[in-house]
């Protein structure tokens, strides 16, 4: 401690002024440190009640849901026609298969419309696409004549009379089953709900065949000497 520096001051009156600054310099940079510490945390106390605000926010809100994707537009897929899906091909079928059953097909009409026919004789229709004969009645032409002698009387004639004021040019249904029918046919016509060859049959204006369902009702009107069956109209 004895002695004495180069300005000739005591060595201890200097150690104790180093030490002095030291600790100065010391205790500055402690205070810059506190104050640096101090300027964090008062950044973090600001900052964190944001960063915790926006978590419960996004906590509270569910999370959004991926949305279903959205049909293609019309306008997409009429520009676009590639893009469908090719229609599936049948694979042919193994040799012995049974081939696949079909759905059967619907049965043309049983009833073909005859629009206003002509009627040429008893018990035959005149169409522009051929000629319907009624089924199970004899054909009665009209230059037919009944009885003999003085009562001879055009029986024929009479009959088609009758007929075409019966039809009055109406159209009548035939069981014809060709929807493409031409020429000439043989079937069942009805006027409305009534059959045209039964009531020339009951009304005595035409035979039945024999054994056919109208057979019955010809028997029937040749005993009531009904039409054909009975005397000359002309005469009372």
């Amino acid at each position: 401690m004895g002695g004495t520096d180069h300005l000739g001051q005591p060595v201890g009156k200097f150690a104790l002024r180093f030490l002095f600054l030291a600790l100065l310099m010391i205790a500055g940079i402690l205070g810059v440190v506190v104050l640096m510490q101090k300027g964090q945390a008062r950044i973090v106390a600001e900052t964190a009640p944001q960063s915790t605000a926006t978590v419960e926010v996004n906590a509270q809100q569910p999370p959004e849901l991926p949305s279903p994707a959205k049909p293609p537009a019309m306008e997409s897929l009429q520009k676009a026609p590639a893009a469908m899906p090719a229609p599936a091909q049948v694979a042919p079928s193994a040799p012995g298969a049974k081939p696949p059953s079909k759905s059967a097909e619907p049965s043309p009409p049983a009833f073909q419309v005859i629009a206003k026919p002509a009627v040429t004789a008893v018990g035959i229709l005149q169409t522009t696409r051929g000629r319907v004969t009624l089924r199970d009645i004899v054909l009665l032409e009209p230059v037919t004549m009944c009885g003999t002698g003085q009562s001879a009387w055009p029986c024929g004639q009479w009959a088609l009379t009758q007929l075409r004021r019966f039809l009055r040019g109406r159209s009548v249904t035939c069981d014809i089953v060709d929807p493409a029918w031409q020429g000439d046919v043989t079937a069942r016509c009805l006027l409305g709900k009534e059959d045209v060859g039964a009531w020339l049959v009951q009304n005595g204006w035409a035979q039945a065949v024999p054994g056919s369902a109208y057979e019955a009702a010809g028997k029937a009107a040749e005993i009531g000497k009904r039409g054909i069956f009975g005397s000359d109209p002309r005469r009372p």
